[in-house]
């Protein structure tokens, strides 16, 4: 019955891992979450392990045979035969795929508010196939009264970027152009041209790039003592040594300024006046604070990773502590019923039945409930 109320999976869900977190309008439990991509389970099949996984993932990972379930050995539960992918063990659990379409959907394009279900969400992806399978802007006619975006997943964001397709307004998403050309500022990955090799760098690797590339100009570091010249990475060495002289020179000049205390710095060629001094000093405060700022946001990562590691450690426990108390109370069970046993055993010959609850039992036996009772083997 729950295979017939299911949707088939289309060729999109065949070839993708799971729906990106960031779709999810609620809290997310992990259980919602695949062993292998973890990101929300699409169209999830439970390992006879117990550990679910997308029919993407499960088929990626036993292509080339059964596999040891990776969960099972993180979690340290690993068991000899059980913990075997393979596609003979796993079967659809379709008792999670219908939680999983239940769970409510956001748009995550600012400006929209559209909200739905994750199989509303999915619904919309497969009424366009020719759209990326990695996210999409709904098409709306121009003045069709609607809302001008749906959904958006900005998981292949920046693949866009890079194909450079034509946008139409009149076609496209109103929030489209605003959104790129916002994105274009802090995307990590836009691409930026170095001036010294003509490189096209990563935004998020272009500083370090230009710290390292030789070809790359930077000022002099006597800049704040006179020197205007803007010179290349790999020839600042050899700036310096032949510009020795000049570098004492305006150093000399700058030392005896501010030892005479009048405050004319004229006697400087390249250096105009204590204000750029004074504007140098604030742009490298707030180089500075920058750097502070960077510093303070890679410490709260590092925390937060370190966080969930002692999390996902103590839960880890938490599982193997649940299942030795399982077995033991298995154990104690097995225990009972050989005392049991053993009391109504006997070695004399004499065998003694024991008979408890007699009045209840009585009472069935009248009614007709239990006409009769039976001892236990001898």
């Amino acid at each position: 019955m729950a295979a017939a109320n299911s949707t088939p999976p289309s060729s999109v869900d065949l070839n993708q891992p799971g729906f990106a977190k960031e779709i999810l309008g609620t809290k997310l439990e992990v259980k919602y979450l695949c062993s292998d991509c973890k990101n929300i389970l699409r169209r999830p099949y439970q390992a006879q392990c117990g550990h679910r996984y997308c029919s993407y993932c499960l088929k990626k990972i036993i292509s080339a045979g059964p596999q040891k379930c990776a969960s099972c050995i993180q979690e340290g539960i690993y068991e000899e035969g059980i913990s075997i992918l393979e596609t003979s063990s796993a079967f659809p659990d379709n008792a999670a795929r219908r939680e999983v379409e239940s769970l409510p959907a956001v748009c995550i394009n600012s400006g929209c508010t559209w909200k739905g279900t994750i199989k509303e969400y999915e619904v919309q992806i497969q009424a366009r196939p020719s759209m990326s399978p990695s996210f999409f802007f709904p098409l709306s006619e121009e003045g069709s009264g609607g809302f001008p975006c749906l959904l958006m997943l900005t998981v292949g964001l920046c693949a866009l970027l890079r194909v450079q397709a034509e946008l139409k307004p009149s076609r496209v998403c109103v929030f489209l152009s605003a959104f790129l050309q916002a994105h274009d500022e802090v995307c990590p990955e836009f691409p930026l041209t170095c001036e010294g090799c003509g490189k096209k760098v990563p935004r998020e690797k272009f500083r370090d790039h230009v710290k390292a590339c030789g070809r790359s100009k930077v000022p002099c570091r006597f800049k704040a003592v006179g020197c205007a010249e803007v010179v290349e990475n790999e020839k600042l060495l050899e700036h310096e040594s032949k510009c020795l002289a000049e570098h004492l020179y305006m150093l000399l000049s700058f030392v005896l300024s501010l030892k005479a205390g009048a405050g004319d710095l004229k006697a400087l060629p390249a250096l105009s006046s204590s204000q750029n001094s004074s504007s140098l000093l604030a742009e490298n405060a707030l180089c500075s604070e920058a750097e502070l700022s960077q510093s303070l946001e890679l410490l709260g990562s590092r925390q937060h990773r370190l966080d969930q590691e002692k999390i996902e450690t103590l839960t880890n426990k938490v599982r193997q502590l649940e299942r030795s108390l399982g077995l033991k109370d298995l154990a104690m069970a097995e225990m009972e019923e050989k005392i049991r046993s053993m009391e109504a055993s006997t070695y004399d010959g004499v065998f003694i039945w024991k008979i408890t609850e007699v009045a209840r039992k009585r009472q069935e036996a009248i009614t007709g409930r239990s006409p009769a009772i039976f001892s236990p083997g001898y």
